[in-house]
């Protein structure tokens, strides 16, 4: 995901995973079952920046803190899309091109979205 590192993408994906919001040790025993596993440590540095950059939201638990995302992965890639199409001179011709490379699941899906049927939060 751009905008994050390596280990922060990893971390994301652990609480995107989840519905409930995890502290860093839920959070290193998930990461646990790659090969390398972070300390504690530098996943809770790692949290730190990501509340700092407004990935995740936080609240205080007793004496420690418990995470969670601030948005949805989609809307976190819908946020990524929005940036590229804004930097495009030609944000059109990006939207076409994408649509031309769409399954056709994909295709539906943009359908039923744009016909206010699918697609619900």
């Amino acid at each position: 995901m751009k905008g994050l590192g390596a280990l922060e993408s990893q971390v994301m994906g652990v609480l995107w995973g989840e519905v409930d919001a995890l502290s860093v040790h839920d959070v290193v025993d998930r990461l646990s079952d790659d090969r390398r596993v972070p300390a504690y440590t530098t996943v809770l540095t790692v949290l730190t920046h990501l509340w700092e950059k407004d990935w995740v939201r936080r609240e205080k638990v007793g004496r420690s803190y418990r995470y969670r995302p601030s948005r949805t992965r989609a809307e976190a890639t819908t946020d990524l899309l929005r940036e590229i199409l804004d930097a495009s001179p030609d944000a059109p011709a990006v939207l076409l091109h994408l649509a031309r490379t769409a399954s056709a699941h994909e295709v539906e899906a943009l359908r039923e979205g744009l016909s206010g049927e699918g697609l619900r939060p």
